[in-house]
């Protein structure tokens, strides 16, 4: 009984892992990794370097996802596809990041660069108090 336990358990644990891969590599489909700086460039009159270079890094790590495959246009729809597997894990740290930031809670974001313009604003109106 208990190694047969043990083998679905391993069975469900390899399962889970490898589709959560299949779930990121959907996502980030056909990509390569660019620099920031190139990313960037498409963006640079609508948000500062320094927000966006923290943003996608906050991104990232939040995701597990490395953040020179994100890009601008990138919905939350399809981050959330790949947080699914980590149950929001995704999704609470990047809400902690805000909530150490002192932004509170923005309001619903469609892409990336919205959600870094949100970010800017929020500061530039916090600095302004």
């Amino acid at each position: 009984m208990g190694l047969w336990l043990a083998i679905g358990l391993a069975t469900a644990i390899t399962a889970v892992v490898l589709l959560k891969a299949l779930a990121k590599r959907s996502a980030l489909q056909g990509r390569t990794p660019l620099p920031l700086e190139d990313i960037y460039g498409s963006v640079k009159d609508q948000v500062s370097f320094e927000i966006f270079r923290e943003v996608w890094s906050v991104l990232g790590k939040a995701y597990s996802i490395d953040p020179q495959l994100l890009r601008p246009t990138d919905t939350f729809l399809a981050l959330a596809k790949v947080d699914s597997w980590t149950l929001g894990k995704g999704d609470d740290d990047v809400g902690k990041w805000l909530k150490e930031r002192g932004v509170g809670t923005p309001p619903q974001q469609q892409t990336l660069l919205e959600f870094a313009s949100w970010v800017q604003s929020s500061l530039a109106a916090r600095a302004a108090q």
